[in-house]
């Protein structure tokens, strides 16, 4: 190798193809292995691993005008090294164990040409080779952030911040919904001042919703309850309007008039749905949803102008118009499909049999079907439980979860449990738009040639002892499972939250008190007081735990929710009983408070989902595509998850359809008006 290769500049770039444009020089190619895969992208490469990569030519996006930075016969020498190692992922591939530095120096011919600096948000950069002065606002982001090498101070921990949210008392968030760059959460509070919140509290509990900016600034917080106790256990977005569910005690819960069901069902509590100006925070309905039982919501889920579902429990009469319409046994799941106003029923079913059923979680697939998930100790008495599926018909130990998927009218597609030998119970619940299932669990079975818990290649196939582990779970639209993982140590471990990129990477959140739980490129090696929250990264495949990260104080710290928001920062919603921890800034206010936790994004270069006018689905093992008009005509790529690129293609302006197999694919769009859209889809 000449002299010219064998370089110790520690150059950390990383020639996305997907992202910008890499035009490298021929002369430059001299080691082309990544880590034992060839990669034409990476130009060099040390033997130990650590990334040097010097790209030709970079085109970056600058106030609408393309302007290209030309680094050709250059040598790109690493100026202070950080402390963090990168994984950069990609639909082209990916390159891992990526060194960090603040400043990259660009000699030609032995002379200084330029420097690429990070000062606070903007990239600084000089020299004859470098346009100058280029700031956040003025490039492409997701160029921005592979430019940047990711070499910001935040980079000498994964924590980017955070806050505490409550006043003297006891507050819980209980559920957190993250859209574009805001946060909403739910949950109650039983201080006598809740900082920002509009309304007094009533007594008792009430429940509480608030929305955040993504740096944790607080919008608005408004209490809604009655005399006694309330509390908001889930919340959706949907699209016009913040909504909440939840249970109360209380007969003059202030609902509104011309509700399905104004007044309070009777018996021991029943369960409430409620609406909000997603500007204001200002209540716009609110409805009972009880009889004359004990009946509780647990889950919501809502759509623009279209739908809002609730889940949960029921011991009630209740009025139920499809699939199961009379009550199987002790406690029912239940679900109901309201208008987006709340004053009409859609439809509503119980779920259940002869056991005790709760619904946990619900969600709107794209094209209207809904999907629940929740615990069961039913066995399938008349498929009560399972039908419509091979995998997952058999009930194992009581209890199991459970899942089910019915079309826009209430009529079931397909219903199964999901467990072990030992008990599992369904957490959360969430879909994607291209149709993949995300749940969370926390299981003590073992993983025998039943179980439906992990495959035998799975990060962590096997459960790892104690009270519980936490397990996490994709399945296809058709019920069957993707991929699932068990998480957790020797100790107590669930899982209560995830959510997929546009790729299929996904994260994982939930909280744990094991002294040997598995962490991976963590800030923190050992668990800081009762139960720490942790943070996990999984590939598209389920097979390999990228990253797991602990935080947490003295006390219990519970994350009920993640998500990722415009930036690639990551968002964890809880509550915890820890004066403090780093990175949240300040102090909790009372014995229980809420937090939001704010972390780097781990390397990853993730995007939301595209364009809402985008229509990418599956359609009977074949592709469909109907551009917006903004993007037509477009260049189309189709990658496997392995990084493979199986078809290229142009579309016009009408719909598209090719035929795949089986499968789980990541589509970039090329438009016309030089926009790029990237979306992962499942075809089945």
């Amino acid at each position: 190798m000449t002299d010219h290769c064998s370089l110790r500049a520690c150059v950390v770039f990383l020639t996305l193809l997907t992202f910008f444009d890499i035009v490298p020089s021929a002369s430059a190619q001299c080691f082309i292995e990544n880590r034992g895969q060839w990669d034409s992208r990476v130009l060099f490469a040390s033997a130990a691993g650590e990334i040097v990569v010097t790209p030709s030519v970079i085109e970056v996006r600058t106030h609408g005008n393309r302007t290209a930075i030309v680094l050709d016969s250059c040598h790109i020498v690493a100026e202070g090294m950080l402390p963090a190692v990168l994984n950069y992922y990609t639909p082209a591939g990916s390159i891992e164990g990526v060194r960090t530095f603040a400043s990259l120096r660009i000699e030609r011919n032995g002379r200084v040409v330029g420097t690429l600096v990070w000062r606070g948000n903007a990239l600084t950069t000089s020299g004859e080779a470098l346009h100058a002065d280029v700031t956040e606002a003025a490039i492409d982001p997701l160029s921005l952030r592979a430019l940047s090498l990711r070499g910001r101070t935040g980079l000498l921990a994964w924590g980017l911040g955070g806050r505490f949210l409550g006043g003297s008392g006891r507050d819980s968030i209980a559920a957190a919904a993250f859209t574009g760059n805001s946060i909403v959460v739910a949950g109650w509070t039983d201080s006598p001042s809740f900082p920002g919140a509009s309304g007094s509290p009533s007594g008792g509990r009430d429940a509480l919703v608030a929305k955040l900016a993504a740096d944790g600034t607080l919008a608005w917080a408004t209490l809604i309850g009655g005399s006694h106790d309330d509390a908001a256990f889930a919340i959706a977005f949907g699209g016009d309007a913040v909504v909440i569910a939840g249970i109360t005690r209380s007969s003059n819960f202030p609902t509104t008039s011309g509700t399905v069901q104004p007044s309070y069902g009777g018996g021991d509590a029943d369960g409430f749905v409620a609406t909000f100006d997603p500007t204001s925070g200002t209540r716009r309905a609110a409805t009972f949803i009880g009889g004359d039982g004990s009946d509780a919501l647990y889950a919501v889920a809502a759509t623009s102008n279209r739908i809002v579902v609730a889940g949960g429990t029921t011991s009630s009469t209740l009025a139920a118009t499809v699939h199961q319409q009379q009550f199987g046994g002790v406690q029912d799941g239940y679900v109901i499909a309201l208008s987006p106003q709340l004053t009409s029923r859609q439809w509503s079913t119980y779920y259940g049999g002869r056991g005790l059923d709760e619904a946990r979680g619900v969600g709107i697939l794209g094209d209207g079907s809904i999907v629940v998930a929740g615990v069961t100790t039913s066995p399938n008495t008349g498929q009560a439980i399972a039908a419509g599926i091979g995998e997952g018909s058999d009930r194992m130990a009581p209890p199991d979860g459970f899942l089910a998927r019915f079309d826009a009218n209430g009529q079931r597609l397909w219903g199964r449990y999901y467990g072990s030998d030992g008990q599992d119970s369904i957490t959360s619940l969430s879909v994607t738009p291209s149709g993949a299932i995300l749940i969370t669990g926390m299981t003590n079975g073992t993983n025998t040639a039943r179980s439906y818990i992990a495959e035998a290649q799975a990060a962590q196939n096997n459960f790892a002892g104690g009270e519980w582990d936490g397990f996490v779970a994709v399945l296809r639209p058709d019920g069957t499972r993707l991929w699932g993982s068990y998480y957790g140590g020797s100790g107590s471990d669930r899982c209560t939250g995830a959510a997929m990129d546009t790729r299929g990477y996904v994260l994982v959140t939930g909280w744990t008190n094991s002294s040997d739980f598995p962490t991976a490129h963590s800030d923190n090696t050992a668990i800081a007081g009762g139960e720490d929250a942790f943070v996990g990264f999984f590939s598209p495949d389920g097979t390999r735990r990228i990253a797991s990260l602990l935080y947490g104080g003295a006390g219990a710290d519970l994350p009920c929710g993640i998500g990722w928001m415009p930036d690639s920062s990551i968002a964890v919603a809880g509550s915890t009983t820890s004066a403090s921890f780093s990175p949240l800034s300040g102090s909790t206010a009372g014995a229980l408070d809420g937090f939001l936790l704010r972390l780097q994004s781990l390397g990853i270069l993730s995007v939301p989902f595209g364009d809402a006018s985008l229509v990418i689905a599956p359609s009977g093992e074949a592709l469909s595509i109907t551009l917006p008009e903004h993007c037509a005509p477009a260049a189309l790529s189709v990658y496997t998850l392995g990084g493979i690129l199986i078809a290229r293609d142009h579309i016009g302006a009408g719909a598209y359809r090719r035929a795949l197999p089986m499968g789980v694919y990541a589509v970039v769009l090329a438009c016309s008006d030089g926009k790029t859209i990237r979306q992962l889809v499942m075809v089945w």
